[in-house]
């Protein structure tokens, strides 16, 4: 990995103080020698030997047992039930030779087709997926994909790129190299960004995601699959997985997991249930809404946009709540929930940040009896626009809090 804020982040337990630098040039030089046993007329005639005479021959070399035991077990988790490695030089060649392997059939777009995997790219996911959890590995895993490709297109094109922006060649010719390529998007992206001395795996790294997005959105897909298969079989809900995964921006699989879980106690408890049942109730009344919902903040901080605290008491329903603070006067129930919002907003959220989900979930369990008063209380879709503005906007303040957590139009029940 590169230096600086680019590097994948490593667990403290395989990344010990101070030894990162030398078990990163360990791990460089048992990527590079991985795969010479399979050269050789040992593994030739006996393949299942491919790692073990790697690791022999390694130490038959003068290599030390880091080295040669990465060479040994880098292709492990083979299958279910197969040992996981844990010394940090093997899990990071184990690693990358699994991401090489997954980007490149994807990048030529050879994934697995309906129950044929020849490349057993199924198996690669499952055991990527079993270091990073097995090792408590913390990785961005789009940032980690990502990489991979780079790596892949800097092969790829490095040397078409130099031959095309030679200081020898003619402008001609240049035009003539960059024409045959000109359907290639990625080709013409470097192309168009290199300069003299310019890194290209800089160039590709920007290139990646930008022009091929739908290997980036295949690729993590596809782990979400496998993901959910996995724990299906450890007696996770894959709809659980799917709420968590519907949010976005979650490829740490520690963490997702850990969310999972929480979300799937909460869900079987019966404020759990019940939170879900206000959800899909909010969810199913703002889809059904003739008109978008409002700002409370606005109609409770300021008087809102052109309306004036007489006619939001006006229009509001009874009984009123006249809140000290001199702000419009509201129904019991919308007062009521606007206040268990904003006390479980903060609450989740810095739970969240905290990687505190029970937390979270305890945060958010207390909107459970202000959102059932208030679906007991007021009706939503009154006539009054004013009302149903407010209103709705408070519903859509529910969902919103409770998306930190996850999405719950995808939880089941």
């Amino acid at each position: 990995t590169e230096s600086g804020s680019n590097r994948l982040p490593l667990s403290p337990a395989l990344s010990p103080e101070g030894e990162r630098e030398k078990l990163a040039t360990l791990a460089e030089t048992a990527a590079r020698l991985c795969k010479a046993d399979l050269v050789t007329g040992m593994v030739g005639e006996f393949p299942e030997l491919q790692g073990i005479m790697g690791g022999y021959y390694a130490r038959a070399q003068g290599h030390g047992d880091a080295i040669a035991d990465a060479i040994r077990d880098h292709y492990k988790p083979v299958g279910q039930g197969d040992d996981v490695p844990s010394a940090p030089v093997t899990v990071a060649v184990s690693l990358a030779d699994k991401l090489d392997t997954l980007v490149g059939f994807f990048y030529e777009k050879m994934p697995p087709s309906g129950s044929k995997d020849p490349f057993a790219l199924r198996r690669s996911v499952l055991s990527v997926i079993a270091l990073l959890l097995g090792n408590n590995l913390r990785v961005n895993l789009e940032f980690a994909l990502r990489e991979a490709t780079a790596l892949l297109v800097v092969q790829n094109y490095r040397k078409t790129v130099k031959e095309t922006f030679s200081d020898n060649i003619t402008r001609d010719q240049q035009s003539s190299k960059i024409k045959t390529f000109q359907n290639d998007e990625l080709f013409s992206y470097i192309a168009k960004h290199h300069h003299r001395g310019s890194d290209i795996l800089a160039i590709a790294r920007s290139a990646i995601w930008i022009c091929a997005l739908d290997l980036k959105k295949s690729l993590l897909d596809f782990f979400a699959d496998r993901l959910k298969v996995q724990q299906r079989e450890a007696g996770v809900r894959h709809d659980l997985i799917d709420a968590v995964f519907a949010l976005g921006g979650e490829d740490d699989l520690v963490r997702l997991l850990a969310r999972v879980k929480a979300l799937q106690a909460f869900v079987g408890t019966d404020a759990g249930a019940n939170l879900l049942a206000g959800y899909k109730r909010a969810g199913n009344i703002l889809k059904s809404s003739p008109s978008g919902g409002g700002e409370p903040a606005k109609l409770v901080e300021g008087h809102g946009e052109g309306v004036s605290p007489s006619d939001v008491q006006k229009n509001l329903a009874v009984p009123l709540h006249h809140p000290a603070d001199g702000s419009p006067p509201r129904a019991g129930e919308e007062y009521a929930l606007e206040t268990a919002l904003d006390t479980a907003e903060p609450l989740a959220t810095a739970a969240i940040a905290a990687e505190d989900f029970e937390g979270a979930m305890s945060a958010l369990s207390t909107l459970r009896a202000p959102i059932d008063a208030f679906f007991e209380g007021v009706m939503v879709n009154d006539p009054d626009p004013q009302k149903r503005a407010y209103r709705i906007g408070l519903l859509e303040r529910f969902v919103s809090a409770v998306h930190r957590v996850a999405d719950f139009s995808k939880i089941e029940g």
